[in-house]
């Protein structure tokens, strides 16, 4: 593997996994056969490298965790100390198809927002010399969409074909009980304590899917910080 190859995956991973994406903290709900079948990829990869090239399609909701998932099984094959790739293809004008090359060398390669690229001829072939390229060498791909892969809309009809044949998941929503329990485990992650009232307030007040309630947990951890207060609902109406 190249040093030029290393490094451009190592950029890759630098620039998006957020401290928080990792299996620990992704509350399963309704969606434990797709998180086993992750860890499991995770804990194999090395192991048999001759094994044959497996992958996994996932699919859902804005907020069903996709990316958590994508990011989390990067994570867990880093901590092993291999490179896996990740790649955002809802920000592929900030790249080029060139992060692909050599990308067969990893053992893991997962690909997020692959519907942001149908109809993009480049891309598409692209990604189908991918799969054929890890194919050869034992890797696993990991896909994630909104739609599942026959509504994604390709239209180069032999990778769609390859998206469907493997191993597709539906990631359902959380209901609003998980929701609370996934932020208050959040919130415990970061040493923010978060009781059961507060976590209640915070969902009947501000927007209920997970990216603006993560995102809202961020700009909590930091002003109680710069505040030096508990979070508390007093100190919420202070900050509304």
């Amino acid at each position: 593997m190249s040093g030029l190859f290393s490094g451009r995956k190592q950029l890759a991973l630098n620039l998006r996994l957020r401290d928080a994406s990792s299996f620990e903290n992704y509350l399963i709900g309704r969606n434990r056969e797709a998180v086993e079948r992750l860890q499991q990829a995770a804990r194999g990869l090395g192991n048999a490298p001759h094994a044959p090239a497996s992958w996994l399609y996932l699919w859902g909701e804005p907020g069903s965790g996709k990316t958590h998932l994508l990011e989390a099984v990067c994570r867990a094959v880093q901590e092993q100390g291999h490179a896996p790739l990740y790649v955002p293809l809802a920000e592929k004008s900030d790249f080029s198809t060139a992060l692909l090359e050599d990308a067969e060398q990893a053992p893991l390669v997962c690909v997020d927002d692959v519907d942001a690229v149908a109809g993009d001829a480049a891309w598409e072939v692209a990604l189908f010399a991918l799969y054929e390229q890890l194919r050869a060498h034992g890797g696993m791909l990991v896909f994630a969409a909104s739609t599942s892969p026959v509504a994604i809309g390709l239209r180069l009809a032999d990778f769609a074909t390859r998206l469907a044949a493997g191993l597709v998941y539906q990631l359902q929503p959380l209901s609003d009980a998980d929701k609370l329990a996934a932020l208050r485990l959040r919130a415990q992650r970061r040493g923010l304590e978060m009781t059961e009232e507060v976590a209640n307030y915070l969902l009947t007040r501000f927007p209920r899917d997970m990216h603006s309630l993560f995102a809202l947990l961020d700009r909590l951890d930091t002003a109680t910080l710069v505040a030096q207060r508990r979070l508390t609902i007093p100190f919420l109406r202070g900050l509304e």
